[in-house]
């Protein structure tokens, strides 16, 4: 699987305790991890990209 980022897009971000959340909460990293590969529903993904201020 190819990882790699071929387009910028805005991803909406709430949690404003992390060093990625930008003003008009947008995330700002270069990469996000979406963690929980075993996951069944959207509550039960978490951003493994989420570092505290």
């Amino acid at each position: 699987m190819d990882n790699s980022c071929k387009t910028e897009m805005c991803v909406a971000c709430s949690v404003k305790n992390c060093v990625y959340h930008a003003e008009n909460d947008v995330c700002n990293a270069g990469r996000i991890q979406v963690g929980n590969g075993s996951a069944c529903k959207a509550e039960d993904t978490c951003c493994d990209t989420f570092k505290a201020k």
